[in-house]
């Protein structure tokens, strides 16, 4: 039998044991079963198969449990790689074979798409796979607490030691015991940020603590600690999800390429994490694109705006990041594109500054949240023929497509675009167009 290493161990007599049939895979990386009419969502379970879990939390409409055995396993499921599997909380799903993996991945979408957006007779398009399902991350955050420097564990704040990452890219793997040096001489150090870029093989990393580093004394970690191809440090504090820079000592970008486009990306600038996906993602988006005039919001870099300057005559593109928003006007000049404009601006802002105008396409990637009420509204009102929007959050993109299609207009497709094997995350792209 089958059965998935290293899941959190209590002692069984400790708490009762539920005997669970699972049916499938939901979101956040579950497995669905039912017991007295009640949902139970099982972690470390896979599709059709018998387990026996632990209750962890018992609330009012579902449970939360943690498999203990497995009595019968799934067909799918497989030694996990990761020896930090089951104990880290960052992968929901290494115990599941990958080709199940991205099924599971197209379920929930049309099942998510289907309940929160009535949304039915979906046309899933062909999904896109990972070039690898492992060693695909560039850009990985490190938790620290207590001499530990890795991730937390499921839904818990503790933090779990790793000495490797199986989906982070082999070079960061190659940084993590000089970064667990440096931990070592940083008080109060928190997370540790790293980027990396393949075609420069060249690393920034980000420090943040609560109280400043002395930058002298930073200087000589990078010197004395880190190898040659951390090309910059910088020193950050954390205020909720917003990081705010104190300094900065080296160099302060990376050169990314992806085929034949060349984007520069600060330190406080966002790339896709997934790197064997860049040019299928790129495709996905550009592919059938054809227009006169077009915006593109939550444009970031460029990593889009950019090949789709290539299809058009003239595009627009807009971010609320001032850093996105410099290297975006950069790799408009070292691509050579003349056709493009970015400014830096919120979507509702740059919706609004275009009212009226006649738009062919707008291209959105918005954050988890998906789009305000507002930006919805406004995005109506302009009316533009083609819409595609890159979604990162199911429920928040079906909210969404459920209101563009209400006012008129077509989903003529979704495609999966799987950018985190081993998570339960889902990325997609989907194309609306106005009904005749």
């Amino acid at each position: 039998m089958k059965s998935s290493q290293n899941l959190e161990s209590q002692d069984p007599a400790s708490k009762e044991l539920l005997r669970l049939s699972i049916d499938k895979l939901v979101y956040g990386g579950y497995g669905l079963a039912k017991h007295r009419n009640k949902a139970v969502l099982v972690r470390y379970a896979a599709p059709r198969e018998i387990v026996d879990a632990e209750v962890l939390e018992d609330r009012k409409d579902y449970a939360e449990a943690l498999v203990k055995n497995v009595v019968l396993s799934s067909n799918v499921r497989r030694e996990a790689p990761c020896p930090y599997y089951g104990v880290c909380g960052g992968c929901q799903l290494q115990h599941i074979e990958y080709t199940a993996q991205l099924e599971s991945k197209e379920e929930i979408l049309k099942e998510t798409l289907s309940r929160i957006g009535k949304i039915k007779d979906l046309n899933l398009m062909d999904s896109v796979p990972s070039g690898q399902e492992f060693g695909y991350r560039v850009r990985v955050q490190f938790k620290v607490k207590n001499g530990r420097m890795g991730f937390f564990r499921w839904n818990e704040r503790e933090v779990v030691d790793i000495d490797h990452c199986p989906i982070a890219h082999p070079r960061i793997n190659d940084l993590i015991e000089p970064l667990k040096e440096c931990a070592k001489h940083i008080r109060e150090l928190q997370e540790i940020h790293v980027t990396y870029s393949p075609h420069e093989d060249g690393f920034l990393v980000k420090f943040i603590t609560p109280t400043e580093i002395d930058r002298g004394f930073l200087v000589s970690l990078k010197e004395d600690y880190l190898p040659q191809d951390v090309f910059g440090v910088g020193d950050y504090s954390r205020l909720r999800t917003i990081l705010n820079r104190r300094y900065w000592i080296g160099k302060e970008y990376l050169f990314f390429k992806v085929g034949g486009w060349t984007y520069r990306v600060s330190a406080d600038s966002f790339f896709q994490v997934n790197h064997t996906l860049w040019d299928r993602f790129i495709d996905a988006v550009v592919s059938e694109v054809s227009y006169r005039k077009a915006l593109e919001l939550y444009c970031g870099v460029g990593f889009f705006t950019i090949p789709l300057s290539e299809k058009g005559n003239f595009i627009e593109g807009s971010d609320s990041s001032g850093s996105a928003i410099d290297d975006a006007e950069y790799n408009a000049k070292v691509n050579g594109r003349d056709n493009v404009v970015f400014v830096k601006s919120d979507a509702y802002r740059h919706l609004k500054s275009r009212g009226g105008e006649v738009l062919d396409l707008v291209v959105l990637d918005p954050p988890r949240s998906g789009l305000d009420g507002k930006e919805l509204d406004l995005l109506v009102k302009n009316k533009p023929e083609r819409i595609i929007y890159v979604s990162c959050n199911p429920s928040t993109l079906a909210r969404d497509l459920k209101v563009l299609i209400k006012n008129g207009y077509l989903l003529e497709g979704v495609k999966l675009i799987d950018m985190f094997p081993q998570t339960y995350h889902i990325e997609s792209v989907s194309y609306l167009r106005v009904q005749e």
